[in-house]
């Protein structure tokens, strides 16, 4: 049973880490903090200073290829936090299993430098509600740069026969979300490696989200919200990408083409007609693409625990 994508080449990027030196007397923390670099330098050094509070929390920083050139002042000037410097470009979600691959926590939280997390009872949160529960990912209330709550609860539907996902208002504690908005939430560490991460091979990160959010909740795992842990956008919200493209297509096969009977997940071979009607790669490279797949699917048959037609016609909207 594969539990980490056979294709995905995350572990094969190069990088550099600098930074958070410990004695060999260290403990591992109980939470990662790991921020992606988004906006440049604008809010890095105040949400750095924020975060230095934090003193349960081991910090990872992912930036690059770009590297900014004061990188070497804040390695001097933030000891307590790991840089990781990337030497590719490679996807969100890519980083994303790259920062989880090198915390040493039972869970991490995934932010972007251009947030701020709430100063209410981060720590009472942690011990108190997201320790208790085995959620995959804890997804918090964002918020604005007004402060002002966005729509950020992920609830999929149907809508003139086609799947959608639509945002949604939600602040009743532990409402299910079909995918972390913009990453960010707390992740199960275990969980989230047993699940196989993010998708690597797919490049846009509307469809690493959702391919993502439909594995979890297909896979018997869940997402949820915890109304008490608030992060707020400093600057601007960002919009998706909803494009349907190449990534799109891969969470097709592997998601909704998939059927549940006895136990095990499969994709029935009659769909493969269906794909060679809507592909748009040729019939050899959409051949080539689908039994990929398939073969995938076989290989995690017995990780499904449903499939999307019923996860979606069961799912309730949040109040």
């Amino acid at each position: 049973m594969n539990t980490i994508h056979s294709t995905s080449k995350t572990y094969k990027v190069p990088y550099t880490i600098v930074g958070e030196k410990k004695n060999n007397t260290y403990h591992a923390p109980y939470v990662t903090i790991l921020l992606l670099n988004r906006g440049g330098k604008f809010y890095r050094e105040d949400l750095f200073k924020n975060i230095r509070n934090y003193t349960f929390a081991e910090t990872i920083y992912i930036e690059g290829p770009d590297i900014s050139y004061n990188i070497e002042p804040l390695v001097k000037k933030f000891p307590g936090i790991k840089f990781l410097l990337l030497k590719d470009n490679i996807s969100d979600g890519e980083k994303i299993n790259l920062g989880i691959k090198e915390s040493r926590s039972v869970f991490v939280f995934v932010i972007w430098s251009d947030m701020w997390i709430a100063e209410k009872s981060f720590t009472e949160i942690l011990m108190n509600t997201i320790g208790k529960n085995s959620y995959l990912c804890t997804v918090p209330v964002i918020e604005n740069s007004k402060h002002e709550p966005i729509p950020s609860i992920q609830v999929p539907g149907y809508m003139k026969g086609t799947i959608q996902v639509m945002p949604w208002d939600s602040y009743k504690d532990f409402s299910k979300s079909l995918f972390p908005h913009d990453f960010c939430g707390i992740y199960h560490k275990e969980l989230f490696e047993k699940l196989g991460g993010f998708d690597s091979e797919m490049n846009n990160p509307y469809w690493q989200k959702i391919d993502f959010g439909f594995r979890t909740f297909l896979w018997g795992e869940e997402i949820r919200l915890c109304k008490d842990l608030h992060i707020r956008y400093m600057g601007m919200t960002h919009a998706e990408n909803i494009t349907p493209d190449e990534s799109y297509k891969k969470f097709y096969i592997k998601n909704i083409y998939v059927k549940y009977k006895n136990g095990n997940g499969y994709i029935p071979c009659y769909k493969l007609l269906h794909y060679l009607f809507h592909s748009n790669t040729g019939p050899f490279s959409s051949c080539r693409e689908f039994f990929s797949i398939k073969k995938w699917v076989k290989e995690n048959s017995r990780r499904f625990k449903n499939n999307a037609q019923n996860l979606i016609s069961q799912w309730e909207a949040p109040e």
